[in-house]
């Protein structure tokens, strides 16, 4: 099941505990918070034993600062939600790539990071770790 609001688009990968998301060009504090309810509720049967999630930054416009610290939020409730690592797709997107690794950082969130140009590599990459 794919789910859209405004520039965010969520699904699960089927046969896996992996969820993705992307986004088209700019996002705003309302669609995050769309995005995070969503993935917490998604991952709901997964968190005990753990997740994935794979975030397609390729065609996102860099974030304004509200909706950067509302993405800092984002990777906290991710945390709690049992998420054990997060990887991006980046192919081309060097600041909005710059500013996600920001935001992991920011928030203390004890999740695994990597940054991928393709989604083939970031789910090679997730089957090492869940």
């Amino acid at each position: 099941m794919k789910l859209t609001h405004g520039a965010q688009t969520i699904e699960t990968i089927d046969g896996k505990k992996v969820i993705k998301s992307g986004a088209k060009g700019s996002t705003n504090v309302e669609e995050v918070k769309w995005l995070t309810k969503n993935l917490v509720s998604m991952s709901s049967a997964w968190k005990s034993t753990g997740w994935a999630y794979i975030v397609d930054i390729s065609d996102m416009s860099p974030c304004t600062p509200d909706v950067s610290e509302e993405l800092v939020n984002l990777h906290k409730e991710l945390t709690a939600a049992g998420c054990k690592a997060m990887a991006f797709v980046e192919y081309g997107a060097m600041f909005t790539a710059a500013q996600a690794k920001q935001h992991q950082k920011q928030s203390h969130a004890a999740i695994q990071e990597g940054h991928f140009k393709r989604e083939e590599e970031a789910l090679d990459w997730i089957s090492t770790i869940i």
